[in-house]
């Protein structure tokens, strides 16, 4: 994987590009539009800049929906709808704020022998846009007065207080003892908060009175660790950036789905109304860390929260970084507590409230189907997809928490009568309110509380616009107001298309929208990458065919570029003699001698000779147009660009076997740009990743420095023409690259020709030696990486694909050669022993020449004298 990633925040309002450090590759980037999340985006990171320009591509391609959300919500919250509602007119407008009196915050930082991270948290606690009432710092059993020295030092206005007994729930109870706010903000010492942070929770409390607990965004602080990166990928701490409510009936049976309520987000971004735990009673002291359960005291209250009947909500806007573990060792420790609280909780619940112990059963089910064991076979399949040996720690963790709660209990609060966690509320009158009310809601007006909940479990709102019915829903209100901020939520998400143009039909609404919002967020780039084009080596490996390389060479010979390039030819049997007699006609052209058989081996020894930053290839039977070193090297101004490859057009279709090749598939990869990525490598869950999809190295570059890269290399030489496994270095290196988190580009701009096999033996020849090369590369990937997908498609995809070319045949349906087919059956079977015979004859002959430069060792590549024309 390509580290570090850079995590930013960008507003979406403006085309300021962000300069990162030299050493970062990418960054994960938190759009906002005026301090509302929109989404998170990975972009690339270009000449050591961010581009306004690719964030912004990006937003409009991946998240116009939210846009179409929020600008509803906007315009319903300002007071009405016109005829229109125009994204410009809110696109430099703050977000609305409650209209509502904030109520005073106490914040609560729990913490135990971390000052340093303590230090940075309270940095950004003291630059809050909007002042809490307090922040209490509490010191959690501490072994030293490091925390204590620090707070009295550096941070004089907040309160320090000590809590003896060892526990994250026992600190957090004493902070609710102790504060004096009317709500009370949690979040951990490892966790840097937005600037905006209190204000987003200050401005939810006092929008919506029937709200008991916010939660809020969380997103890495930092991704600069192997184990930072998975613990994102193993589902992180984030929700997203869509607001949602959870309500369930006061003290009602839980729904199995709502059991672990996830959803609501992690403690590190909590914030709960005092009077709440006068009634579900305090946080469980015999949970979380420090203690023997290991954690699990947020999802507990959460779950208590619920079932309180109190309004919760996730407030996307409220956001906190959180620093995740840096090293796998504390990962794998980490996501044991996980498991194991996990058991500890849904124990806990189990045992106190009976009602949803069958809830509590299915969850547990689920649980084990979903999340552990769904991806323990993922990991089999594919271990660089995911880790096993996390995802075992999480399952053993779990499992050894049985019973973990019940001793914890015992060993902390012995006296059940003593329990500071004890859930008062009983089942009220929600029996006894109508069961479904009706109300009208004219958006063309401003918005109302909706006051008519307090008699009803249920609202069914019908949304008008000038008395025109806009449609209909329903919205959950458990006796009590649905508030103007959550009206404005639901309208927005169920009628955003026909809110934002309601005299329109909603497709013709979308499209408006759409192109409006396509116009705003369109930019220029800001950042030239091609100030100093970078120095090009290009390698042709020849195989004792004189004229097909007089004829490669002349077609370099037009090549427009502007900076330095040199050609290496590299001779496969140099004993013929026939390409150094061609090489002597192209004065600057080196040759270079490789007398070990094999297309791997001379493209390892011409890397090993080459000098340039980008490395491009051609074959001796390839022509490259002018403007083919241009567009091969113009993507590498992105950091994560490992590769680029190009359209390989036929040269000429006029014997049979040409056309019969074109058949078989050909070279040509289509007429549209592509990305693959590690995304797209992993989405193949249970199928190879179709490496072949992306090119050849007929028509390729790659930087230089990925040939030094410990987790790719030099190609391999097992593989390749002119050994008996024949092709598939190519798709090798692909597979290599992606796994090591790099990226390639497809440009279909970067054409050349390749002269096809003229007669139907050669023709032969060369389907046999790419059958074998297929299924020896697929058998490599197992053997090398345990990546289990190779075997489903030599097993099953591959005689799937070939069975139905040859009934196709049989039905009329297709004119592939019925020689070619069984051909590439032929060459399907023999292709471990081709791998064999392979690795046999590398082991007699040895390894051939490696590039041994890093990447700071490279120098300039001289101009060759051939002419090339400078690129306009």
């Amino acid at each position: 994987m390509l580290l570090p990633i850079k995590p930013l925040d960008f507003e979406i309002t403006t085309n300021d590009d962000i300069t990162v450090a030299p050493d970062v590759k990418s960054a994960r980037v938190l759009v906002r539009w005026k301090d509302a999340p929109i989404g998170v985006l990975a972009i690339p990171v270009v000449a050591g800049h961010v581009r306004a320009a690719d964030v912004k591509k990006q937003t409009a391609e991946n998240f116009p929906a939210v846009f179409l959300r929020e600008v509803a919500r906007r315009a319903l919250l300002r007071g009405g709808i016109g005829e229109k509602v125009a994204i410009s007119d809110y696109w430099h407008v703050p977000v609305p704020v409650s209209e509502g009196k904030s109520p005073e915050i106490s914040i609560a930082v729990c913490t135990r022998d971390r000052a340093d991270d303590l230090a940075i948290c309270l940095e950004y606690l003291a630059a809050q846009s909007s002042e809490p009432l307090e922040v209490l710092v509490i010191d959690n059993a501490p072994a030293t007065d490091a925390t204590e020295r620090l707070v009295r030092e550096k941070f004089p206005q907040f309160r320090y207080i000590r809590e003896d007994t060892p526990g994250l729930d026992h600190a957090r109870n004493r902070a609710i003892r102790e504060a004096k706010g009317e709500v009370i903000a949690f979040t951990d010492d490892d966790v840097v908060a937005d600037r905006g942070w209190i204000a987003a929770l200050g401005s939810a409390f006092a929008a919506d009175p029937s709200l008991g607990l916010v939660t809020g965004f969380i997103e890495p602080a930092e991704q600069e660790t192997p184990a930072q990166v998975w613990f994102e990928r193993y589902g992180g701490f984030g929700r997203g950036c869509a607001r949602h409510y959870m309500q369930l009936k006061r003290a009602a049976a839980m729904p199995w789905e709502m059991v672990g309520a996830g959803r609501l987000g992690a403690g590190a971004n909590m914030a709960m109304r005092r009077v709440v735990f006068d009634e579900i009673g305090l946080f469980d002291p015999a949970l979380d860390v420090g203690t023997p359960t290991r954690g699990g005291g947020d999802h507990e209250i959460f779950f208590r929260m619920l079932r309180s009947g109190w309004l919760c909500l996730y407030e996307p806007s409220a956001v906190v970084r959180h620093r995740h573990r840096r090293t796998m060792g504390e990962l794998r420790g980490l996501l044991y507590n996980y498991g194991y609280a996990t058991r500890c909780f849904l124990e806990r619940e189990a045992s106190d409230f009976p009602k949803d112990w069958l809830a509590i059963q299915r969850l547990s089910r689920w649980w084990w189907r979903h999340w552990a064991l769904a991806r323990w076979v993922g990991s089999a399949w594919c271990p660089d997809r995911f880790p096993g040996d996390l995802v075992k720690a999480e399952i053993k963790g779990f499992i050894d928490g049985r019973g973990g709660y019940r001793r914890a209990r015992k060993a902390i609060v012995p006296d059940e009568s003593a329990r500071p966690d004890v859930f008062r509320i009983e089942p009220d009158n929600v029996s006894k309110l109508r069961k479904i009310g009706l109300v009208l809601v004219d958006v063309d007006m401003p918005l109302r509380v909706l006051h008519e909940g307090v008699q009803c479990e249920a609202l069914d709102v019908i949304v008008c616009w000038r008395g025109r019915p806009l449609g209909r829903a329903r919205i959950p209100t458990l006796g009590a107001p649905v508030s103007i901020w959550r009206l404005a939520d639901m309208i927005a998400s169920w009628f955003g298309q026909l809110i934002v143009s309601p005299r329109l039909d909603a497709s013709l609404a979308w499209a408006e929208f759409h192109a409006e919002l396509g116009q705003l967020l369109q930019v220029g780039d800001s950042v030239d990458p091609a100030a100093a084009e970078p120095s090009v080596s290009i390698i042709i490996a020849t195989c004792n065919r004189p004229e097909s390389l007089r004829r490669c060479l002349r077609s370099l010979q037009t090549l427009r570029y502007g900076g330095r390039v040199e050609i290496i030819v590299v001779d496969n049997r140099p004993a013929a003699n026939s390409a150094s007699t061609v090489v002597q006609e192209f004065p600057g052209v080196r040759l270079i001698a490789e007398d070990r058989p094999g297309s791997s081996c001379a493209r390892n020894a011409g890397v090993s000779a080459a000098n340039g930053e980008i490395i491009a290839m051609t074959d001796d039977d390839m022509e490259v147009s002018p403007d083919w070193l241009v567009r091969l090297v113009e993507p590498f101004s992105r950091a994560d660009v490992f590769a680029v490859t190009g359209n390989t057009l036929a040269a000429s279709l006029e014997t049979t076997a040409e056309r019969d090749f074109e058949k078989y598939g050909g070279f040509c990869r289509g007429f549209s740009r592509k990305e693959f990525d590690t995304p797209w490598f992993y989405q193949w869950h249970r199928r190879a990743a179709p490496t072949w999809w992306i090119g050849g190295s007929g028509n390729v570059a790659f930087r230089s420095s990925i040939f030094s890269h410990p987790e790719i290399g030099a190609f391999l030489e097992t593989l390749g023409a002119g050994v008996p496994a024949g092709v598939g270095e190519d798709t090798m290196m692909f597979y290599q690259i992606l796994r090591a988190g790099g990226a390639i580009i497809y440009d279909p701009g970067a054409i050349a020709w390749h002269h096809h096999r003229v007669s139907g033996g050669e023709l032969q020849r060369q389907i046999f030696a790419y059958s074998k090369g297929h299924v020896a590369y697929h058998l490599l990937t197992y053997m090398k990486y345990r990546d289990r997908r190779a075997l489903m498609r030599i097993l099953v995809e591959l005689p799937r694909s070939l069975a139905h070319r040859g009934w196709q045949r049989l039905r009329g349906r297709g004119s592939y050669p019925w020689r070619l087919l069984a051909t590439e059956i032929g060459g399907s079977i023999l292709g471990p022993w081709a791998l064999w015979r392979s690795h046999c004859r590398m082991r007699e002959i040895g390894p051939g020449r490696r590039p041994l430069k890093s990447a700071e060792e490279i120098e300039p590549a001289e101009s060759p004298n051939i002419a090339l024309e400078a690129s306009p």
